[in-house]
Formats: C-alpha cells, structure tokens, sequence
C-alpha cells in the first residue's frame, strides 16, 4: 500500500470533493451533516484557492493515489489571535487505524512550528471520539475546556465538545 501526505492544490477540487462527500456519511464525530454540505467541484476549487492565499494548510492523505484523508489548518485572521492556529481533520472510515491521522498531525506540527507567526495549535473533537483524544494527547495535546452537551445528535443524544491545544512555541 503507497501512502503519501501531501499538500492540496487546485487540481485536487474533485478528488476533494467526494472525499468530504464521503467521510460525512460515516462518521458522528464531524459537526457537519452529509445534507449540509452543499459544495460543488467549482466552489470546491474557489476554496481551495483562498484556503492558499490566506496561507491555510490544506493536507492529504493518499493512498495508492486516492485521497482518503484531509488535514486543514487555518490562522485566525484577527491580529490578537493571529497566533493561533485551529485545525479539523478527516479521514475515511476503511483507513482508520493505520496510522495516517498520526502521519498528517505530525506534517502540521511541523509546519506549525515553521510558521513565523504560529505559537499555539488547536481543536474541537467530540467527547465520544476516544481514539482521535487519545491520539491528541499522545501528540502533546492538552483539555483546554469543555463545552457541555454541545452537540446534538438527531436521536436526541448529546456528546461535550472538548477544545485541546498545544504550543509549538
């Protein structure tokens, strides 16, 4: 099996696409539901492109040449908080447990680190997500805070939102 990491250009608007299309179908631990997502392979591209230009990393995972992960670590655009980064990850349900969200963390944590302005890496992953915790915490990342009974499933179940971070200065 090749896989490879890299990061997300233009030309990777489709493959991105059914990508996303995808994981959303799989997963409760995504906050967006499959008929939310409304994007289509043009609109994909155009965010793919400001993703660029705002200097985001958009990373993938490929295995034997189709994208089965995606990584997107953004800058707040507001000057107090410019140092902080907030990332969400993705992967498809047939590639868990082989290592890949390990593999893209640590090309973020690199990059991060890199950046002139980044000090601080963040995210939000839902409470009954126990291995992607696990791999945070194995990774430095610490609770930061908890928001209670923040997201609601459609059976009327509620998970806690958990913010982590870590510094990488």
């Amino acid at each position: 099996m090749d896989i490879s990491i890299r990061e997300i250009n233009r030309e990777d608007a489709e493959a991105l696409l059914h990508h996303t299309q995808l994981v959303f179908t799989q997963s409760s631990f995504l906050l967006t539901t499959p008929e939310e997502f409304v994007l289509n392979v043009e609109k994909q591209r155009e965010w793919i492109i400001q993703q660029s230009t705002l200097g985001n990393l958009l990373l993938g995972c490929e295995v034997n040449g189709k994208i089965v992960g995606f990584l997107n670590a953004s800058r707040s655009q507001r000057k107090r908080v410019s140092h902080n980064c907030m990332f969400g990850i993705s992967i498809q349900k047939d590639y868990w447990n082989m290592g890949i969200g390990r593999k893209m963390l640590n090309y973020m944590i690199e990059w991060a680190e890199n950046h002139p302005m980044i000090e601080k890496v963040s995210l939000e992953v839902f409470s009954h997500n126990e291995r992607a915790i696990y791999l945070y915490k194995s990774l430095d990342f610490s609770e930061e805070g908890r928001k209670k009974r923040h997201i609601k499933f459609e059976d009327g179940t509620y998970v806690d939102e958990i913010l982590m971070s870590r510094f990488v200065k």
